[in-house]
């Protein structure tokens, strides 16, 4: 799935000092989603990277660094029968969504590191610097099992450097199919099919669209859908993002993909005062069927299903957001995945953690409970998929493409969710948005 879910600062001036040594001291990151990948070497592995079994540690505590949204009630109770059966307990160290990124770096940059921690999956991967805090996990037994994508969205030059147990999906407008049918509405396939859509919603007396305005992150996801549009126009424009040769500011796609963001908050498609809306009330949101469409993961609806078993949640459809006449169904890496520090000292420990996660038993176990997962990234255990992901694979007339968060380094969701929340206000304009996230970018590669 899509990994989903930034919050707070805990304190900003302390991240900023910790994000600044950073820089300074290491020349690498900022943002969710990645860091300059250091030269490749094809040096036998060190000690701790060795894949034949060290010595068993009982007893042990091992650290798993996460952001508040990554970690759900099953893996703690995972964390649980983990301990029980092997005596090792996990403590995860949970930030919020949008501190997580920067407190990590700072705990990395102080020799502070957790035993594990969670990332998002593909290029993101790389804002921890890999080739010096991720352990090779290439020889693991459970990695032979691993999907392609899997793999690929785990795979570090040429080495596998996490475990991936989330499932790969996307971003698009779920919609009410009964509202849509009530207002005489059949998908849109355009910006401007798009705007009647709404318009003939607002006249029925249905809030178009449930925007959950106050969380950073998901601001960024509006444009984040639109990466797809630019590769299938430039195939090569995220290798010139990702070696600094091509701007955001210089994409005319991009720039009136935010004014029409900006248009749809101004027509009231997004209701009254949205920019206080949770993410955290969207199910009731959608569920209270007051909201035709949102913005979400093909696997959603099962989360509104689950609360209001009488929504009829599992018939709802989802195509593409069609900013910039989008038709291009933007998927993720494979959603969150987790890496060992190869500093760290229980490696054998968080080893055995990881093979306990992936055996069969345990992966049906975790699937069960989450409903938000749909195709999965191992082999031998059943997926699922939903109406909307069936749906919207239909509804994609372009196919489907790496989103800007799967594929673009220092992608900052936090910085750039921030500055469409200012485009909201007024702030900005959408090519001033597209400026600061250059500015915010060209930092890191400095």
């Amino acid at each position: 799935m899509i990994n989903v879910k930034k919050n707070k600062w805990t304190s900003s001036v302390i991240a900023s000092i910790a994000l600044v040594s950073l820089l300074a001291g290491c020349g690498t990151n900022g943002a969710n989603s990645n860091a300059s990948p250091s030269t490749s070497t094809n040096a036998p592995a060190t000690e701790s990277e060795s894949t034949s079994t060290p010595p068993k540690q009982d007893g042990v505590t091992i650290t798993v660094a996460t952001s508040a949204n990554w970690t759900k009630d099953i893996d703690k109770e995972l964390a649980k029968d983990f301990e029980t059966a092997t005596g090792n307990k996990i403590e995860f160290q949970v930030s919020p969504d949008d501190q997580y990124v920067n407190v990590l770096k700072a705990k990395f940059q102080t020799g502070e590191g957790p035993d594990v921690y969670l990332t998002q999956g593909g290029v993101a991967m790389e804002q921890f610097m890999p080739d010096q805090h991720a352990l090779d996990l290439s020889g693991e037994a459970w990695v032979s099992r691993y999907a392609d994508w899997a793999k690929a969205g785990t795979t570090y030059n040429g080495k596998v450097i996490a475990l991936n147990t989330w499932s790969v999906d996307g971003w698009g407008m779920l919609y009410n199919v009964a509202l849509f049918e009530q207002a005489g509405l059949s998908v849109p396939k355009t910006y401007d099919e798009f705007v009647k859509a709404c318009e003939a919603l607002l006249a029925k007396g249905i809030t178009p669209i449930y925007e959950p305005g106050k969380a950073e992150w998901h601001q960024e996801i509006l444009l984040n859908t639109m990466g797809p549009l630019l590769s299938k126009k430039t195939s090569d424009i995220y290798e010139q993002f990702n070696t600094n040769k091509a701007k955001m500011a210089d994409q005319k796609e991009l720039e009136l993909g935010l004014t029409q963001l900006k248009e749809i908050a101004d027509k009231g498609f997004f209701g009254k005062d949205f920019l206080s809306q949770t993410w955290e009330n969207s199910v009731d949101a959608m569920g209270s069927n007051k909201y035709a469409m949102m913005l979400t993961y093909s696997t959603f609806q099962n989360e509104v299903l689950a609360k209001f078993p009488d929504s009829k949640a599992d018939t709802w459809e989802m195509f593409p957001l069609p900013l910039a006449d989008n038709k291009t169904w933007a998927i993720s890496a494979g959603g969150v995945v987790r890496s060992i520090n190869k500093d760290s000292k229980v490696i054998d420990a968080a080893k055995e953690y990881f093979a306990f996660l992936t055996q069969p038993d345990t992966l049906k176990k975790y699937y069960a409970a989450r409903p938000d997962l749909g195709p999965i990234s191992f082999t031998d255990v059943e997926g699922k998929t939903t109406n909307g992901y069936t749906s919207v694979i239909a509804n994609s007339a372009d196919g489907t493409g790496l989103d800007f968060e799967g594929g673009v380094k220092y992608w900052n969701q936090s910085v750039i969710g921030k500055l469409v929340q200012d485009l909201y206000l007024g702030g900005k304009t959408p090519k001033q948005v597209l400026e600061a996230i250059d500015s915010d970018r060209e930092k890191m590669f400095q």
